[in-house]
């Protein structure tokens, strides 16, 4: 009777197991009902900025669980103050990034007192670049650029470390342009004011929608480019094609050597433009989630439609190991190369001694 009782309470065991499984729960993605703080180098309504809040509104359609993206700006010291804060204090979650800009990266390349952060530890998801800057000059002033007995053309500078500085810089020590320099601004959008008002003759940018009003309404003349960096040289950039190069400007007087490895890293900063990148120490996990939603987001209609309404008309996009491997190209020089570009600063009172 025992066995047959204890057969019977096992058969009905076993018919429970058979007949009414575990309910099978499935993982809910990470990112589900979370925020990523999106901080960012420039001021509200500059460049940077601009495409801190393009990214914060396509890339959540392409990380899983759609999580909601909130752009913080800090602008300050040309992207220093809010890197250093995000090298020391960023938590690798996933949930912290940053929108970086070229002027962070020189400021690196220079070796300034201010930099407390090293760029090539982050976890660098990708890049958007409008191909290189124009140097601008206002119309008045051109006649006084070659002429070292009148007043010198002024150029507005925030840190002086701007990536299109560096024609200004290279074109007073192998051209002799009759130029002094004014830093301090806060971003490139007061420059911009600056050059309108008259206060300043000379400016860079990358901008179309910043250069293209300027020579529609004839305020400014376009002196050069950097061009993009493609194959081992620089070419001029398809909107601009009738602006020279710095390069074909310097002619006979391009210098060789040091100086050139030191003008390469310096203009270099602009083929990275405007990075998104997550702090030291990101999990590959999470990591890998933003790259690929990145890229994803590179090819989205509307990503395309909003960056050449409010961008650029012509831009790149890098993912990934690509701006690894331009940040590499810009801050991997020789010691004596990093040190000329501020031997030049101190030398022109950019900077102090």
């Amino acid at each position: 009777m025992k066995r047959l009782v204890v057969f019977l309470l096992f058969s009905m065991a076993g018919f429970e197991l058979t007949f009414n499984p575990a309910p099978v729960v499935s993982a809910t993605p990470y990112y589900e009902g979370k925020i990523i703080e999106m901080q960012g180098t420039g001021r509200v309504g500059g460049g940077t900025d601009t495409m801190a809040r393009i990214t914060s509104r396509i890339l959540p359609k392409y990380i899983p669980g759609r999580p909601k993206i909130v752009v913080r700006p800090l602008p300050g010291a040309g992207g220093a103050i809010v890197n250093n804060i995000f090298y020391e204090r960023a938590k690798p979650d996933g949930l912290h990034l940053l929108m970086n800009a070229s002027s962070a990266v020189a400021l690196q390349r220079t070796g300034r007192d201010i930099v407390k952060y090293n760029m090539l530890h982050y976890r660098h998801i990708g890049n958007v670049s409008r191909g290189g800057n124009v140097l601008v000059v206002r119309k008045e002033a051109i006649p006084r650029l070659t002429d070292p007995k009148a007043q010198p053309v002024v150029c507005g500078t925030q840190e002086g470390t701007e990536n299109w500085l560096g024609m200004s810089m290279w074109g007073r020590e192998f051209l002799g342009w009759n130029i002094r320099w004014i830093p301090g601004y806060t971003g490139g959008s007061e420059i911009r004011m600056a050059f309108q008002r008259a206060e300043i003759d000379m400016m860079g940018t990358s901008n179309v929608y910043v250069l293209n009003p300027l020579k529609e309404q004839g305020l400014a003349v376009f002196l050069t480019q950097t061009g993009t960096f493609k194959k081992g040289t620089f070419i001029r950039r398809d909107d601009f094609s009738d602006i020279p190069t710095f390069v074909e400007t310097l002619g006979d007087n391009k210098p060789t050597g040091i100086p050139w490895q030191a003008y390469l890293g310096w203009v270099g900063g602009s083929m990275l433009d405007k990075f998104l990148s997550a702090p030291r120490g990101t999990p590959d996990e999470y990591y890998s989630i933003l790259v690929q939603a990145w890229e994803k987001m590179s090819r989205d209609p509307e990503f395309d439609q909003l960056v050449k309404k409010m961008v650029s008309d012509v831009y790149e996009v890098g993912i990934g190991k690509e701006t690894d491997e331009l940040l590499n190209l810009v801050l991997d020089v020789p010691p004596q190369a990093l040190g000329y570009g501020g031997e030049l600063q101190r030398k022109f009172g950019i900077v102090s001694k």
